[in-house]
């Protein structure tokens, strides 16, 4: 009986193994083949130009405007105030190497009906002068700016050598015995370095001066004895403004409205020799 059930579950053994082995002729199946994802495409790049930056604006300098130099600018105008309130007596030379001498410098005339000196006269012209000059672009040397000094006629001279002056002009009034006399006129050198330049200065000087004060124009007058022509070395002339023996011209040289007329006529001499 043992044996039987033995024999049996071996039989029963060998018929499972059999039955599930594989048979030979069907094949073993194959691997299924893999799936290949697709990947998505990567965005291609936007076509779309960036937008170009705006060039920063160029600042255009704003141009500096050009100044036309001053009528008389780079020029160098001498005054001499003729004259000071206390005279020197002392003698000097005429013109180098001259053993003829004069005052150093007198005090000058006075007028006969207002009594003012005429070293005031001077100096009141020469110092308006000066300013009109200043704003044509002159540069001004003044021999005196104070009626209180001792100045000689050489060493008035001497200062336009040193500092080269362009044009040197001298102020001056007259008087004479003669009441009756009047006008005015420019005296020039008779030898000089620049002899034609100051006759053709104190012409245009005199016309000038004449056209704004409605003065008579006396015209040019030479003379050889003047200490500050002869030793002065650059152009140079003299104006006497007018008469203070005469009583109408007393009155006008003495007037400030027509002192202030005065130095523009002379400016405008000077203004007429460098145009």
């Amino acid at each position: 009986m043992k044996k039987t059930a033995i024999l049996l579950a071996a039989v029963l053994c060998a018929a499972c193994f059999f039955g599930c082995a594989p048979s030979a002729e069907q094949p073993a199946p194959s691997n299924p083949p893999a799936v290949t994802q697709t990947e998505e495409p990567a965005p291609s790049p936007s076509l779309t130009a960036a937008p170009t930056p705006e060039a920063a604006p160029i600042s255009t300098p704003t141009p500096t405007p050009t100044r036309e130099p001053l009528p008389l600018e780079g020029l160098v105008i001498g005054i001499d105030p003729g004259h000071q309130a206390q005279g020197n007596s002392e003698q000097e030379p005429v013109a180098p190497g001259s053993s003829q001498t004069k005052p150093k410098v007198s005090s000058g005339t006075a007028g006969s009906f207002t009594g003012v000196p005429e070293y005031q006269v001077n100096l009141a012209v020469g110092l308006k002068l000066r300013e009109l000059l200043e704003e044509q672009g002159a540069t001004v040397v003044m021999t005196r700016e104070t009626n209180d000094v001792d100045i000689s006629n050489i060493e008035r001279a001497q200062l336009f050598n040193d500092c080269q002056t362009d044009y040197a002009v001298r102020l001056h009034c007259n008087g004479i015995d003669d009441a009756d006399a009047h006008g005015a006129f420019v005296i020039v050198p008779t030898e000089h370095p620049y002899l034609e330049e100051c006759e053709r200065a104190g012409q245009l000087l005199i016309d000038a001066f004449c056209a704004e004060t409605g003065a008579q124009n006396d015209g040019l007058m030479p003379l050889a004895n003047q200490t500050g022509f002869n030793w002065c070395e650059r152009l140079i002339v003299n104006i006497e403004m007018g008469y203070m023996s005469n009583e109408q011209e007393d009155y006008l040289l003495t007037d400030p409205d027509y002192q202030v007329d005065m130095a523009y006529g002379i400016r405008n001499g000077i203004l007429a020799y460098f145009e």
